[in-house]
């Protein structure tokens, strides 16, 4: 089984969480991937042949399924908001309770503790999943290496909060909500983890710990790896854009790349020529609020020019999780609609319509695309009519409700930035007025009583870089993934000098324990024709490559472990 009805039912209830700008929803829609779902919570097609494949090896001569899955419950630690209060005082700032799931079932004598860490959104959902689950590739490591399993959930996300978070949450609260503090929080709990039922010491000074992590829990893989290399053993960084920058808007240029590559050269030309003539003609305002309404409908005219440039964004929403399939209102879809002439049912050529035709016809294509308002309705929280006879209360400036988008979005404006403006020029794909200025109004439009420093004018990407290293983090005992056309890749150090980045050579063979590698290489590797953290999910067979690279390499590591006080530990895989 893929998954429960009731975790369908979680997973439908998932998309009512508003965007945060490509992030709490992406994630979740990357999560429920992973699980081989689609977003509207049924099961991905897996052909049986890849689902045989996907049960790698284990200790046994035959996989061993069990009846019943592993009774878990959610477990909660305490933790200081600061770690790193001066004179070690915790108690001034307090503490709060964070949560996590153990599985314990897999686990023989010798066997390492791994920990997947779910990121920026409520770890809930998920935990049992990877956990449980048969096709989830962690419970697979686990088990293939006679393991614990654990899931944990970031600070300030689900249950693990000092306060509830919402619109009147105080931004004073946000303070100890940063990376290096959610780092802290992993180190003091694996320094303290036990089993009643285990007997064995299981904290990383006699027992290895594996992070396993994708997108920012990625990061979070090599950053632990790197800060605290004496409690994390190895990591797999999976789609981990470990470099802040405040300009990503280079995010749209491996959707343009990945689109062209799956068939679909004529829909970029004209979304391209459609932004064009859109940003033309957004410079009369009367052309401008025709325009907004012909699109959603009456009331949308007051809108800014900035804010219904989100909107034509949606077609992208589900582009890292799921290419140009996904939810409804997917990429295939909307352009299986402007490409086919509804005169005459024929399909575009491959330079597009707009170059027949001309670009105001590609807009009214678009504009008339008939899921395009319910898809801004469910993505952006509003409600905007799409008739021109009914006025709709179509607000697209509204702030972000969800807790988890609330959360990521003080992350991203105050640490990492990731601002996915317009990337102007030959395949620009969003219209101008989605810029810089605009990505930053966003963060001040969120939390509007804070004030600098606790939230500043723009992200300290510089101190961010300075603090993590940025694309040229190289720790020992880390495995790189990504996607050849994952827009995050192109902030990792698999970029592939797609943003003026480094480009280090990558290599699968795995490097030697405590090996390092120069500015030049890099142990990992590049899926061809995938997205954003691919190896992660149950129906894509080349994620099992990538998988298998980190694997090969964590056998030889593990052979490497020493206790504190001298014993080498040999863990048999």
């Amino acid at each position: 089984m893929l998954a429960s009805t009731s975790l369908w039912a979680v997973s439908l209830a998932l998309l009512q969480f508003t965007e945060a700008l490509g992030g709490a929803r992406s994630r979740e829609f990357s999560l429920m991937a992973d699980m081989g779902l689609n977003p509207d919570g049924t099961p991905m097609s897996i052909s049986a042949e890849l689902l045989s494949s996907l049960k790698i090896g284990t200790t046994t001569d035959s996989v061993q399924v069990a009846a019943e899955p592993e009774v878990i419950a959610p477990e909660y630690v305490e933790l200081p908001l600061d770690h790193f209060a001066k004179n070690g005082d915790y108690s001034y700032d307090g503490t709060f309770y964070n949560r996590f799931w153990v599985a314990e079932r897999a686990y023989k004598p010798g066997g390492p503790v791994f920990i997947y860490d779910i990121g920026e959104a409520n770890a809930e959902p998920y935990a049992l999943s990877r956990l449980q689950n048969e096709t989830s590739f962690f419970k697979q490591i686990v088990d293939k290496y006679n393991g614990v399993g654990i899931v944990w959930e970031h600070r300030y996300y689900g249950n693990s909060t000092p306060e509830p978070i919402d619109l009147d949450t105080p931004p004073e609260v946000f303070k100890w909500l940063n990376t290096e503090q959610s780092l802290a929080d992993v180190d003091r709990f694996a320094k303290q983890f036990k089993r009643k039922n285990i007997n064995a010491t299981l904290t990383p000074d006699k027992t290895p710990w594996i992070f396993i992590g994708g997108s920012y829990p990625g990061m979070r893989a090599v950053f632990m790896r790197d800060k605290y290399p004496d409690t994390i053993f190895a990591s797999y960084a999976s789609s981990a854009p470990t470099q802040a920058q405040i300009d990503m808007s280079i995010y749209y240029e491996p959707v343009y790349s990945g689109m062209n590559k799956y068939g679909f050269g004529n829909c970029t030309k004209d979304i391209h020529a459609a932004i064009t003539y859109i940003d033309k003609l957004m410079e009369r305002p009367s052309a401008a609020a025709k325009l907004k309404e012909k699109f959603l409908g009456l009331g949308a005219a007051n809108n800014s020019h900035a804010n219904f440039a989100d909107a034509l964004t949606i077609i992208f929403y589900a582009w890292q999780s799921y290419g140009v399939d996904g939810p409804e209102y997917n990429l295939r879809s909307f352009c299986d609609w402007i490409e086919t002439d509804p005169a005459t049912n024929k399909t575009a050529p491959a330079q597009g319509w707009a170059a027949k035709k001309g670009a105001a016809y590609t807009v009214a294509r678009w504009a008339s695309w008939p899921k395009f308002v319910r898809g801004v309705n469910k993505y952006l929280s509003t409600n905007c009519s799409g008739s021109q006879t009914v006025m709709g209360n179509c607000d697209l400036g509204l702030r972000l409700e969800d807790p988890a988008s609330i959360a990521w979005t003080w992350q991203y404006c105050t640490q990492w930035g990731y601002f996915q403006s317009a990337n102007i020029g030959p395949r620009q794909m969003v219209s101008k007025h989605n810029s810089l200025q605009h990505q930053r109004d966003i963060c001040h439009r969120q939390f509007p009583t804070a004030e600098a420093p606790l939230l500043p004018d723009w992200p300290r990407t510089d101190r961010t870089n300075n603090m993590f290293g940025g694309w040229d983090l190289r720790p020992s005992q880390v495995y790189w993934s990504g996607g050849e056309f994952d827009p995050w890749r192109t902030l990792s150090p698999l970029s592939g000098a797609l943003n003026g980045s480094p480009h280090p050579q990558t290599f699968t063979q795995p490097p030697q324990c405590g090996e390092g590698q120069s500015d030049g290489e890099i142990f990992g590797y590049v899926m061809p024709d995938a997205q954003h953290c691919y190896d992660f999910r149950p129906d894509f067979k080349s994620g099992e490559d990538s998988r298998k690279y980190f694997t090969d390499a964590l056998t030889e590591w593990l052979g490497c472990f020493k206790q504190k006080g001298g014993y080498y530990r040999r863990i048999i895989a």
